[in-house]
């Protein structure tokens, strides 16, 4: 089974001392060739992630080591990245936003959705927020 992942659960895999490493890491190590797809939501999020203070524990590395770290696990035999189903996407993304209030998370957590739901795979995530869009495959993973 195909699974979209979510930035939560590709940033665990990347950094040994997260929370959740263990939890992503063994998700991960089960995955077939060609099974883990990726966006560009998701690689612009880590990219961000890798280089921030915080969300490094005060240990960023530079926007190059990112890119490198980035390069290493989109080129692992289990991931595959996914071309933008536009127009079913696109009713998918609209679907999910319509009527909520706004958040910081709405936007890209809708559109990994809607990606999701037009590409008809399932979505992976420690985010049980996902739930609420109603999505016809989704792993929420535990740490």
């Amino acid at each position: 089974m195909k699974s979209l992942v979510d930035v939560n659960v590709v940033f665990a895999i990347l950094v040994e001392n997260h929370a959740h490493h263990a939890a992503a890491w063994r998700w991960w190590s089960r995955r077939e060739d060609q099974s883990v797809v990726l966006s560009l939501p998701v690689r612009l999020g880590i990219l961000r992630l890798l280089c921030n203070t915080l969300a490094m524990e005060g240990s960023p590395v530079s926007p190059e080591e990112a890119l490198d770290a980035w390069d290493r696990f989109e080129a692992d035999p289990r991931t595959l990245s996914l071309p933008d189903p536009k127009q079913a996407q696109e009713i998918h993304f609209r679907r999910f936003v319509k009527g909520r209030p706004a958040s910081p998370n709405l936007w890209t957590d809708a559109w990994l959705a809607a990606l999701a739901e037009a590409s008809a795979i399932g979505l992976v995530s420690f985010d049980a927020g996902f739930r609420s869009f109603g999505l016809r495959e989704f792993e929420l993973l535990k740490g």
